[in-house]
């Protein structure tokens, strides 16, 4: 957080509910810092994961908003992702 100001980089934040390790709402204070400072940031808070994602459809889901993240951010400058 001190150094929230400083972000220029669009942000993906991908958070367990449940996580012991970093608590969800220091995810949740940074999102808002973010978004008050005009960064494009989304935040993605998955119910009952810890510190990593383990239930299968929630690693399809974080997957997923990955790709389209970058997609989304990286120019590809010809590079096709194809997905299935």
């Amino acid at each position: 957080m001190r150094h929230a100001a400083n972000v220029k980089t669009p942000t993906l934040i991908l958070h367990g509910g449940a996580d012991s390790r970093v608590h969800p709402t220091q995810s949740m204070k940074f999102h808002r810092a973010l978004q008050v400072l005009g960064v494009p940031v989304r935040f993605v808070r998955y119910p009952r994961e810890g510190h990593g994602i383990a239930e299968r459809h929630h690693q399809i889901d974080l997957m997923r908003r990955i790709v389209d993240w970058l997609q989304t951010w990286i120019p590809s400058e010809g590079v096709v992702i194809i997905r299935q």
